[in-house]
């Protein structure tokens, strides 16, 4: 990946943590220039894909400005990362789809509605095929993200208020995952898992390409581990073949613990630990709360 040179900013909004970065990357070489984050006050955030988010507005605005402020990041334009709850993902196959994005989005719209708790009218929706017909398969894959109006408009109007202008928003994990994806080896199928205080993601990536997503509330350290061995079978299930690399981002569980269990487990897997300074000079692994900021604000040039 060839990233592109000047500032970016990614903001990343969680209810643990609310993360922002300024990256310059000269040439190839991703350099942290500035970076804050705060840890807002319970109940400050509360994702949603139905409600409004933000419980206290004007709060919040305090919040973003200041962060913002303290870190020194001055650029209006930002990458945005939202929290997992606040979208939903899905994998969807179509036998054709028309050549009209705008006709696509209707056709995934029509697709989802019975499973939507709101009218497919009020969703705004993104997609990526990522795959097409071919010997294997006679279908289009699409990766699809939606999410409420009503809900980013609500991120929007504030972050405007503040003087911040999202260009981009994603899913939080997908934002990790960009960040990430390229120590994946687009040869062979790998997992990103990522653990947090109450929730495990786990995405699938094959010959490059994201293919399962799956994201779940848990309890305690080993509620964390049955739900990574509950995804890995449910990816099993689904297309017969394990990965045969597992990146794994702790956030704070013993991580040693962890990669022995899943190995363990599934035999023929390999598990690594992943961190920050294993992608970005001069930074330490305690800097982890920063790879969604960063995922979000980097740019591919051919996909910018």
């Amino acid at each position: 990946m060839a990233y592109r040179r000047g500032a970016f900013i990614g903001l990343e909004i969680n209810p643990e943590c609310i993360s922002a970065v300024e990256l310059g990357p000269p040439g190839r070489e991703i350099i942290l220039k500035r970076y804050g984050k705060i840890e807002p006050s319970p109940l400050l955030i509360n994702p949603s894909l139905i409600d409004e988010n933000i419980k206290d507005a004007e709060n919040f605005k305090v919040v973003i400005r200041g962060l913002f402020n303290s870190a020194g990041i001055n650029s209006r334009n930002i990458s945005l990362a939202l929290p997992d709850s606040s979208v939903k993902v899905s994998f969807l196959e179509f036998g054709d789809i028309p050549d009209d994005r705008g006709k696509i989005i209707e056709l995934i719209k029509w697709n989802l509605k019975k499973t939507l708790p709101f009218p497919p009218d009020e969703a705004s929706v993104d997609f990526q095929v990522i795959d097409t017909p071919s010997k294997e398969s006679r279908s289009y894959r699409l990766l699809v993200v939606l999410t409420r109006k009503a809900v980013l408009a609500q991120y929007e109007s504030l972050l405007n208020a503040c003087n911040l202008y999202p260009d981009v928003i994603v899913p939080s994990s997908f934002a990790v995952y960009n960040f990430y994806h390229d120590s994946f080896s687009e040869d062979e199928v790998c997992a990103l898992l990522m653990l947090s205080r109450n929730r495990v993601t786990v995405m699938v990536a094959r010959h490059g390409k994201l293919c399962f997503y799956r994201n779940k509330e848990t309890g305690d350290e080993k509620d964390s581990f049955r739900e990574i061995l509950a995804s890995l079978n449910y990816y099993y299930d689904i297309y017969g073949d394990m990965p045969v690399a597992a990146y794994l981002i702790a956030g704070g569980f013993e991580s040693a613990g962890f990669r022995a269990e899943i190995e363990r487990h599934f035999g023929g897997i390999t598990v690594k630990h992943i961190s920050m300074d294993n992608i970005v000079k001069g930074v330490d692994p305690s800097m982890d709360t920063f790879s969604g900021a960063a995922g979000a604000a980097l740019r591919d040039d051919n996909n910018s």
